[in-house]
Formats: structure tokens, sequence, C-alpha cells
């Protein structure tokens, strides 16, 4: 019964978007090449250079280098096996979605069980390092001072979410044999690398282009207030929402707390790109929505703290 209802509804929710389609083409159309432009100017050359230089590194074993160095302490603190250390030290570079990448990799290669990939989750969801200091400190906050300071609040409170959550729901996992890669020449590896980080793209293209329609038919429909719509707006797509949070001159401490429980929080469509890049795997989705709303909740209180006190 659940099941009939389910997939009505979902029919349901369908036929409306292709009948406000029909109605609505020129909307959507623009919502469309917005999203195509969004993807190619910001996701495009970031992604899609991180993830080969990814292959580049996997394949000349430079994080066996990496888990030597930093094995043992990422065990004690984070009860984590060695070969964390390699997606510990990358996705501080690269952000979201390339942690769950790297996490990928590794589950490929049988290093790391699916309950080591759910913990990992919860503590390597970090934004852009670059966009937060740029973007965020420089153009919306007119601070780099304080960009710098989200930062870091930012990356600490997800390894304190990581420690808090080292010991999360223990299951029994079996921990399949690392699988012996052969290492390719190097055209032969940028070749293999270009065609998967374009698959990737392509879905996580989809992906946004699913959510700004989503956003674009809830601002058309709905007659929310300009700050409701910028929470609703936020919670799904995170660019175009602080976008709109910009456009509300809210005062510095406002402005700063918001933004930095956003992107702790990361919004919607980015949990949806991590779980699509995952999906052959056992990710528990609630597990990592639970670490977002703690990681959005602590990183805001803390920054809104130290606005107050100076």
């Amino acid at each position: 019964m659940n099941k009939i209802i389910k997939s009505f509804t979902i029919s349901l929710i369908t036929i409306f978007f292709l009948i406000n389609f029909l109605f609505n083409s020129e909307i959507f159309i623009r919502c469309f090449f917005n999203s195509i432009k969004l993807w190619f100017y910001n996701l495009l050359p970031n992604i899609f250079v991180f993830f080969t230089i990814c292959d580049i590194l996997n394949n000349y074993e430079f994080p066996s280098i990496l888990n030597h160095i930093f094995g043992k302490i990422i065990d004690k603190i984070f009860n984590l096996p060695k070969e964390s250390s390699y997606i510990l030290f990358m996705a501080l570079v690269s952000g979201f979605p390339g942690n769950s990448k790297l996490i990928k990799n590794e589950l490929d290669n049988g290093n790391i069980t699916e309950y080591d990939a759910n913990k990992l989750l919860t503590m390597t969801h970090f934004f852009n390092p670059m966009f937060i200091i740029h973007i965020i400190g420089i153009n919306y906050l007119n601070d780099k001072k304080l960009g710098l300071i989200i930062l870091i609040v930012h990356f600490t409170t997800n390894y304190f979410i990581g420690f808090l959550f080292r010991n999360i729901y223990q299951i029994e996992t079996i921990k399949s044999n690392p699988v012996n890669h052969e290492i390719l020449s190097f055209m032969s590896l940028l070749k293999k690398s270009f065609l998967n980080s374009f698959q990737t793209l392509i879905n996580v293209l989809g992906i946004i282009i699913f959510f700004s329609i989503i956003t674009t038919t809830i601002n058309q429909y709905l007659n929310l207030n300009e700050y409701s719509n910028m929470f609703v707006n936020s919670l799904l797509e995170i660019t175009n929402g602080l976008n709109l949070l910009n456009n509300l001159h809210l005062s510095k401490i406002k402005n700063a707390t918001l933004i930095t429980f956003f992107i702790s929080f990361g919004g919607f469509a980015i949990h949806m790109q991590i779980m699509s890049i995952l999906n052959k795997y056992h990710i528990n989705y609630f597990i990592y929505l639970i670490a977002r709303l703690l990681h959005a909740a602590i990183s805001s209180l803390i920054i809104f703290l130290i606005l107050l006190i100076n």
C-alpha cells in the first residue's frame, strides 16, 4: 500500500511539473541555462581539475605516503583506518562533493568499509576554502579576516563532529581485500580520468537543474516573504540562497551567523550530489543529516559568540 501511495505521489508531482513547464516554458528554460552557467563557470573547472589530480595521485601511490605518516593519529582520534588520512587531507582542499569521490575511490579499492565511509562523510563536509575566504569573506561580508575565521570554525567543527561520531552505531562489517591496481601509463590514466570525471559532472549538473526547477517553482507559487524565501532556498540550493541572503542587507553578525549555518549544512542539492556518487554503497543518510544539522548549529553558534564578544 505504501509503495502504491509513493508511486502515485511521485507521478502526481511529475505531472504537475510537466504541466507547469508547458505553460511557463520560458521560466524553466531560463532556469535550465542559469544552472548550466553555474555548473560551467564554478563547478566544472574546480571539480574536473580536482578529480583528475586525485586519479593521478592514486595511480602513483601518493595516498600511501599520507596514510603512513598520519594513519596512527587518525586511528586513535577518530577510530578510522589509516587509509582515511588521504581522504581527510584531500577533502580539506576540494570541499564537497569531492569528499564523496575520495571515499568512493577507497571503497572501490577495498581500503575502507561502508561503516568507515559513513563516519568519514560526517566529518569531511568541507566547503571549498577559496570560496569561503574570497566570495564569502570579501564579497559578501567585506571582511577577509572574518572569512578566515568562518573557515577555521567550519573546519574544526567538522573534526569535532568526527570525534563525536567516532563510535556511532557500531556494526559488524567485512572489509574487502584491497585491490591491486595496475599503474597505468600517463596518457591512459588521463583518458580514464577524463571519462570518469565527466560522468560524475554530468550527474551533478542534472541534480543542480533538478533543484533549480524546484526552487523556481517554490518562488513562483508560494507567497513567501523575503526572509522565508531566503531560508527555504538556502536549505535546498545554497548558491542561490546565499545570493538572496546577501540581498537582505542584514547586520554583519546576523549575516555571518546565517552564512556559517547554511554552508555547514550544505543544502539538499549538495546532499543529493554526494549520495548519488556513493549510490552503489549502503550510506546512512539519516546519520549524515544529523551530522550536518549539528555542524550547522555548532559552527554558527561559535561565529555568533565570537562576533558578539568582539
